[in-house]
């Protein structure tokens, strides 16, 4: 994804909209050829560093009219996304710079032509120290900064289908990007809710269900800007939500965001206005922390009870529920609604007793943060507290004890 710097947004006083940077074919039709050119460098990268690949992006793209920077910096860090680099986090490039630099200082001056009798020739020093230190002088050079980010070198490119795929995963990041600093999300969804609500708990959002009209339901989503601790990493997982929901269908959506001058802004989304993304499910937990909860059970011993994690939606009345996790005694009839609580604001916490208590008559089991302080509403039994992540030991020894 994109960080704050590559993040291009406009934002319209008039009609009090946020609009984030895309690239339509009719407007930017160009853009396509220029497109294929950023990918054939990286295609042809292996063994440059990073440096040298952003300045041949950038030369192509100096000859793109009214290409702003962040929207050349947001091509650029789209390539190094589905590139790998080498990297140095040993320490081992720092003590190799000092052998060769203590080497070399014994010659010093360097010369890289033979300038009389003035400085030791560059190259024939280097195959000294490349005899002293026993590896070939060019993997020397490939080593020697590799704690450096800019002189990195490419190991390998995934790549992007095609060109028109990468200026589409540029549109979705921009979007993204502006997501960032969203004071809450609003989705009213037709048809996919399962898997909206799927994404959602991937991306560890908090949220809020209720019905809307006769079949469908209205997400509300608390954004980055609203959570007071955490919202720098909040904001990713608000941005993290957007490709999923971009693979559903039937929904339109609504985000308030707050510039960074504090004027509120909405950004109008919908499930039809050609955004595409190739989301999946494949790793349906993508280690949150239902994800270290759920491997932590399949390691345990359960004395037969049995853990889903494919949730059902509770209705009451206009109020929807939806735990996390569906814990079923050995009998194979008692049915305990388990919900992990991650991130979460005091309000958050409020309205989630409130539902609660609405839910009471469910058999329901809460895991909480230790630092929330968090007690139960009456009919509820007490919570599983965790500090860091929860345990399978600690669930069990619960259900030993109800």
């Amino acid at each position: 994804m994109l960080t704050r710097d590559e993040a291009l947004v406009t934002y319209d006083d008039a009609s009090g909209t946020a609009i984030p940077d895309r690239l339509s074919r009719q407007t930017h039709k160009a853009y396509a050829g220029y497109a294929k050119r950023l990918l054939t460098i990286y295609e042809h990268g292996v063994g440059l560093t990073r440096r040298e690949l952003h300045r041949a992006v950038e030369n192509v793209m100096a000859a793109v009219d009214d290409c702003p920077a962040r929207r050349i910096a947001a091509f650029k860090k789209l390539l190094d996304d589905v590139s790998e680099f080498g990297s140095d986090t040993s320490g081992s490039a720092a003590k190799l710079r000092k052998q060769v630099f203590s080497i070399a200082a014994k010659f010093h001056p360097l010369a890289s032509q033979a300038e009389g009798l003035f400085g030791n020739l560059e190259s024939e020093i280097k195959a000294r120290i490349a005899q002293e230190l026993q590896k070939p002088w060019q993997q020397i050079d490939d080593e020697l900064f590799a704690d450096v980010i800019e002189f990195q070198r490419m190991k390998k490119f995934s790549g992007y289908a095609s060109p028109q795929a990468l200026l589409s995963r540029y549109n979705v990041a921009q979007t993204q990007a502006a997501l960032y600093s969203a004071e809450e999300l609003i989705v009213w969804s037709e048809t996919d809710h399962k898997m909206i609500l799927r994404y959602a708990k991937l991306a560890r959002l908090m949220h809020s269900i209720r019905r809307h009209g006769q079949n469908g339901y209205c997400f509300r989503f608390d954004g980055p800007a609203s959570v007071l601790r955490r919202s720098t990493r909040y904001g990713v997982a608000m941005a993290r939500f957007l490709p999923g929901l971009l693979a559903c269908q039937g929904w339109h959506a609504k985000a308030k965001i707050i510039s960074r001058f504090g004027k509120r802004y909405r950004l109008d989304l919908s499930s039809r206005e050609g955004l595409k993304s190739n989301a999946n499910l494949a790793e349906e937990f993508d280690s949150s922390l239902e994800a270290e909860f759920f491997e932590d059970w399949q390691k345990a011993d359960t004395g037969g009870w049995k853990l889903e994690h494919e949730t059902e939606i509770l209705h009451e009345g206009q109020t929807v529920f939806t735990p996390d996790f569906t814990l079923i005694a050995p009998d194979g009839v008692r049915r305990i609604l388990l919900e992990v609580v991650g991130y979460w604001t005091p309000e958050y916490l409020e309205a989630k007793v409130r539902q609660l208590e609405q839910f009471q008559h469910h058999d329901l089991l809460l895991a909480v943060p230790q630092q929330t302080n968090f007690e139960a509403p009456a009919g509820i039994q007490s919570p599983i507290y965790f500090k860091r992540r929860l345990k399978a030991a600690d669930v069990l020894a619960r259900l030993s004890t109800t």
